[in-house]
């Protein structure tokens, strides 16, 4: 067949130059027109497949990978306190406030006096421990003369005696008279015993009203209320002249150089929180100023609401924490409610995407990555921390690479045309 085709065409070639023109033309034209119906079908065909695919791509919200900080924390509420604040009460037995030496926001120095109470109870029991030492000092120095004065007559009475003794050897006096000087020596002696003895009662009796009157003196001077420590006047809770009873709240202060939050969690939150983890802190409302302090204890045991846990929630046991601020604000208010973040757990410096461009088929864990022809390419990964906002990715990606975040109504299948549509900033954390 295909010699006959060319012997076909030898023939036409070797046909005489007389050959009709006719049929010159006519070959010649339908062989251009082939060769153009033939380029135009190429041209054709590249142009729609170009207007194709740019038509039938999918526009999706792409996620650019970089590094960040990736965290898992534990969010809860607490009450900012300033270090060592506490409440001064008063001391045993009723009284009245005297004076109030303090306002709110004084600054106020160890030692500084604060209140000071009367108890006229205690006064005139003071006055009379005085008068008991005066009678007590009275008595003693009269009865100390005592053993002065029957020292000296037990003196004569012994010369006496003595010479008693020398009279009879003599033969000048009998036996009786010497037995009487001597009765006259054991009386005297006897008496120098009891005014010796009553000297020392009566010691005893002054040293025992002396002690009386300085523990009259010590609660009279603990109704002088002292600061304890350097530190900022919070509250003041009574005023002159008003009676007491015995606890009474005088006033609240607390050290100023510290603020420290304290915090009640849920037994699964403080399961995860050790000290020292850092913490960050807000106030509770728009564009609060952030504050960065540490976990600084931890109690060992939970309380339920009835046993003054204090739990958010009936029946719910809960765990005391307290958070202390690096630096004290000077400007969160004692007593507010703040918001505490504890990291529990972070990477620094780690690739990261964002939780809604993971795909999942069944223990195959996947995202779309958007190659550099524009079509979807699937790219296995694998996580690491997976935190609220972020994930960390160990094996599968690189910073640059584009991935697609898939609402779930859209189906992506590979090779698909992906066109980036606008999303909304991703807020990361900072390094």
């Amino acid at each position: 067949m295909t010699d006959a085709r060319s012997s076909e065409q030898a023939g036409l070639l070797t046909k005489p130059l007389g050959a009709s023109p006719r049929s010159l033309t006519y070959r010649a034209l339908m062989i251009w027109l082939v060769g153009f119906l033939a380029l135009t079908g190429v041209v054709v065909w590249g142009y729609r497949r170009y207007r194709g695919s740019t038509d039938e791509a999918t526009a999706v919200p792409l996620y650019t990978v970089e590094r960040s900080a990736v965290e898992l924390t534990v969010t809860a509420s607490g009450t900012l306190a300033l270090g060592g604040q506490q409440t001064l009460k008063s001391p045993q037995n009723e009284a009245t406030v005297e004076q109030v030496l303090v306002e709110v926001r004084n600054l106020v120095e160890a030692g500084q006096p604060l209140v000071v109470l009367r108890d006229r109870a205690k006064e005139q029991d003071l006055r009379s421990g005085r008068v008991e030492i005066q009678k007590s000092q009275l008595d003693l120095s009269r009865n100390q003369e005592k053993v002065t004065e029957v020292q000296q007559r037990v003196s004569v009475a012994v010369e006496q005696y003595q010479e008693s003794q020398e009279l009879l050897a003599q033969g000048f006096i009998s036996e009786d008279d010497v037995r009487s000087d001597k009765e006259a020596l054991d009386s005297v002696r006897s008496e120098l015993k009891d005014a010796q003895l009553a000297v020392t009662k009566t010691q005893l009796d002054l040293q025992t009203a002396q002690e009386n009157l300085a523990i009259l003196e010590q609660e009279l001077s603990d109704r002088v209320i002292a600061s304890p420590i350097d530190g900022l006047v919070l509250k003041v809770s009574v005023t002159d002249g008003e009676a007491i009873a015995t606890d009474t709240a005088l006033l609240t202060l607390g050290d100023p150089t510290q603020e420290l939050v304290d915090l009640q969690l849920s037994t699964l939150d403080a399961a995860k929180v050790r000290i020292n983890q850092p913490s960050r802190i807000r106030a509770i409302g728009p564009d609060a100023q952030e504050y960065q302090g540490r976990v600084v204890s931890l109690s060992p045991q939970a309380l339920d609401s009835g046993s003054g846990g204090g739990g958010s929630q009936e029946g719910q046991a809960r765990v005391n924490a307290q958070v202390q601020l690096d630096s004290a604000s000077q400007t969160l208010i004692p007593g507010s409610f703040v918001s505490v973040e504890i990291i529990t757990e972070q990477r620094q410096n780690a690739v990261v995407i964002p939780p809604e461009t993971v795909q999942r088929n069944g223990s195959d864990t996947f995202v779309w990555v958007r190659n550099p022809r524009g079509n979807a390419t699937q790219q296995p990964i694998e996580l690491g921390l997976q935190g609220l906002d972020l994930f960390e990715v160990t094996a599968g990606l690189s910073v640059g690479d584009q991935v697609a975040l898939v609402p779930p109504t859209l189906t992506i299948t590979p090779g698909m045309p992906l066109n980036e549509a606008p999303a909304f900033p991703l807020d990361l954390p900072s390094e």
